[in-house]
């Protein structure tokens, strides 16, 4: 896999993203993210799953606008392609059926923040990076399924601060208002995540994943029925930008 690497610590892998300089979304990057979750879904010996970064100071810098901008000029169908994309993203995400830890060891802004949440857990390391959501700055809303997966995770008045003055947030800040499970050193993030990652593909994974799947329901649902139709308006208005009609 050209953007990613899976690098097996007994029963568990480890995902590690290598795009570019700041693992930013792409069409490409986000499909060969989906292949790797399904075969790791499917392969019996793998009992969980750690995403983490393997380019310097970035866990992901969110959606790369400059390639959007770029693609639009040339195929903006492909930019509607990606859009959606981040629905599947979220989708695949929340109802993985193994345990999925983020081991955040870099910035993680915009979608590259959100789509932690939608993991199991969040372990973020102390001593680098920064949580952050631009989305009011740029001009993007949040489309009902993140809303739904932050909601889950954190208590309404930490989104509230958090979307409406998009400053930075530290690891310890972060775990404050909820976003982040777990507080780490860079040498001990890694091996607690898979350790997690381990005891919890311990326990019997038909009924974890029923659990999780009962649990994240409304959350997935929303995912699933609003978001397409928030796309589609988003969309319209993206389109107008790039030129169209």
């Amino acid at each position: 896999m050209a953007n990613l690497a899976i690098e097996k610590e007994g029963p568990v892998a480890v995902m590690v993203w290598r795009h570019e300089t700041q693992n930013r979304f792409t069409l490409d990057f986000n499909q060969e993210i989906f292949a790797a979750l399904d075969e790791l879904a499917a392969d019996r010996e793998v009992r969980g799953v750690v995403i983490t970064s393997g380019v310097e100071k970035f866990f992901s810098n969110g959606l790369h606008l400059e390639w959007m901008m770029q693609t639009a000029m040339a195929d903006k169908g492909k930019v509607l392609e990606f859009l959606k994309s981040l629905n599947t993203f979220m989708l695949k995400v929340t109802a993985f059926p193994k345990p999925m830890i983020a081991a955040i060891n870099g910035h993680a802004t915009g979608m590259g923040a959100i789509i932690t949440l939608c993991m199991d857990y969040r372990f973020m390391q102390g001593d680098r990076g920064f949580l952050r959501l631009p989305e009011i700055e740029i001009n993007i809303p949040f489309l009902p399924g993140m809303v739904a997966i932050f909601h889950e995770v954190t208590p309404p008045p930490a989104f509230r601060d958090m979307t409406y003055n998009p400053q930075k947030y530290t690891a310890d800040m972060a775990k404050a208002c909820g976003f982040v499970d777990r507080v780490c050193s860079a040498e001990e993030l890694r091996p607690a995540a898979v350790e997690t990652a381990k005891k919890l593909g311990s326990y019997k994974l038909s009924t974890f994943a029923a659990i999780k799947q009962g649990a994240r329901a409304k959350a997935f649902e929303i995912m699933k029925n609003d978001d397409p139709a928030a796309i589609e308006k988003m969309w319209g208005e993206m389109n107008k930008s790039f030129g169209g009609a």
